[in-house]
Formats: C-alpha cells, structure tokens, sequence
C-alpha cells in the first residue's frame, strides 16, 4: 500500500511540475527558480486524497496571490490518463487532488493477487536481526511483566520480517551467576527442611496431599516459623515443590553430601524443568523462539573474559 501511495504521489508531483511547465510557454508565469513544494494527505478527506501547497510557496518567487496561482495551475492539468480524477482549489490556494476509481480497484486487486504476502517490502534487505525478549529469570515461572514483554517482542520480529529482515526470536537463559547461586541455596534449604524430623513428620502426614504439604512449609517461612528462611533465598511455593519431587526420587540421598554437590543436584534437576515451562507456556500464545542461548556457555568459553582483555588492551574499560 505505501508503494501505491508514494507511486501516487511522485506521479502528482510531475503532473504539477507539466502544468508549471505549460505556463512557463504560454508566458503566464515568468520563468524563474521556484522552491521545492510538499504533497501531503490531507487529514479531512473532504479536502481530497493529495493536497500540494505549490502555489503558496511560490506566491514570492512569482509575485502573484497563491490563489491565482493555484487556479491557473488547476487550469493547466492534464489529468487524462492519470489516476486523478478532478482536482480542485481551496482557500487561500491549496490544491486539492481526487483519486480516481480506478485506483482503489486497482489496490483491491493489487490485495487480492499478493494474498498472504500482501503488506510485505524488502526494507531490510535481508539484513539480519537478533530480537531478544522476554529472557525471564529461569529460576521461577513468568509474571504478566513477561506476558507483555512476549507479545511485544514477538511482534516487533514479525513486522521486521515482513519489512524484508532475516529477524531471529533469541531467549537469553539466565542460568549462571548469582540468582543460579540464589536458586541452589533455596532449593538446598528446603530439601533440607523435608528431611528433617519436623519435614518427615509432615511427609507422612500430607502423603497424599503434596499441595497442603507446600502450603504448611509455606506458612512457616516466616521468622518464628519451624521453616524459617533468609531474606536472601526464593521463598515461592515452586520451590517447595521442585524439593519435595527431587525428594520423592532421591529420598535422603542428598543429606549428607557436601552443600556444593547437594546444590548442584538440585538445581540440575529443577533448572530444565523451569526452562521447559518458560518454553511451554511462550507456546501457548504462538511464540516460538529460534535461539534459545544459555548464558553458561559463555562462562564456560571464558568469552567474556576475552571481550574485557580486547576492551582494556584497547583502552576503552579500566
């Protein structure tokens, strides 16, 4: 449509710059340099579908009213042929230009014949572009900020792709560094609540009820609570969760290894299984991603030590 449109308006243009022309011959306007002049489309469609302020900016350099100039303008076009089909004048001068009805049936079947690729350009060229949204924290499910954020980005991906980029969908999983280390401690501390006397006690009380079992260790996270956690940890009931399933497969296992091995258990376990949710639920409203990159592969290439050797040798970072 904006091809159509800017198709339009360069033909209007030459129309004018014809009729000016004319002029010129017949001796009604003196040949002089006359300034560049706008095409718009008016907002009041009353007002036409092109409107040229051409008389108005060349009222000085012609020494003339713009409205005589506009109306001998108007009087020189030749829309014959054309897609215009009348033009008139307004006010103090404007032209005001009608399209005919040959060019919206023409859009319609312009429409009709590119189907679904109708709207699509080569903007872009086929540049590419990396679009990464949403990269939730992967230590615990999505909030609605993540909803937002999903169809904002998978949108922006679509409309480049149709401007004619080769637009790649990028989740960034967030699985190194401190939250991982957060997601270990809390994962570690409420295994080790299930293990405990108190935590065998409620197992075998809430056997068949793992919900009001999350729910009771849940309640007794504050600081008086036989549970009590830091303010440093994660104290969702996802947690508890992931817990008691790690504790469902491994028992006690676990208890009396070194806290390293324990955390890594744990969140080995918990980690793909919050991954595979993200992934899960972004389907449910059709955003699939391309690229789902891990930010411990960088760690593990020691890549962004080499990025800050290359910046302090150069000088940029100190």
């Amino acid at each position: 449509m904006s091809d159509l449109i800017n198709s339009a308006s360069l033909r209007l243009r030459e129309i004018i710059m014809d009729a000016l022309g004319v002029l010129v011959a017949e001796q009604e306007i003196p040949a002089v340099p006359l300034p560049s002049f706008n095409i718009e489309i008016p907002a009041d469609k009353s007002h036409g579908d092109f409107a040229a302020n051409t008389a108005m900016v060349c009222a000085k350099a012609l020494k003339m009213p713009p409205r005589k100039i506009a109306e001998l303008i108007c009087d020189k076009l030749s829309l014959e042929g054309t897609i215009f089909e009348k033009a008139e004048v307004a006010g103090p001068g404007f032209l005001n230009f009608f399209l005919s009805r040959k060019w919206f049936s023409d859009v319609v079947k312009n429409v009709l014949d590119e189907g679904g690729d109708y709207g699509k350009t080569q903007l872009g060229k086929g540049k590419k572009v990396l679009v990464e949204f949403v990269s939730a924290n992967p230590t615990g499910p999505m909030h609605i900020g993540n909803a937002r954020g999903g169809a904002i980005g998978d949108c922006l991906a679509s409309v480049l792709q149709w401007a004619g980029y080769h637009a790649e969908r990028e989740f960034y999983v967030n699985d190194a560094g401190n939250q991982i280390e957060k997601f270990g401690k809390s994962l570690e501390l409420r295994y080790m609540q299930l293990c405990s006397d108190k935590g065998q006690e409620l197992i075998a009380q809430y056997k068949d009820d793992t919900d009001k079992l999350c729910s009771v260790i849940y309640e007794g996270s504050g600081e008086d609570g036989e549970f009590a956690m830091p303010e440093d940890v994660y104290l969702g009931t996802d947690i508890i969760e992931h817990a008691k399933n790690f504790y469902d497969i491994n028992g006690k296992a676990m208890e009396n290894v070194s806290g390293e091995e324990r955390r890594k258990a744990l969140v080995d376990y918990a980690l793909p299984i919050n991954i595979a949710g993200l992934e899960r639920d972004l389907k449910k409203y059709r955003i699939v991603y391309d690229n789902w990159f891990r930010e411990s592969t960088v760690h593990e290439k020691n890549e962004t030590k080499l990025v800050v050797d290359k910046l302090m040798e150069a000088g940029k970072a100190y």
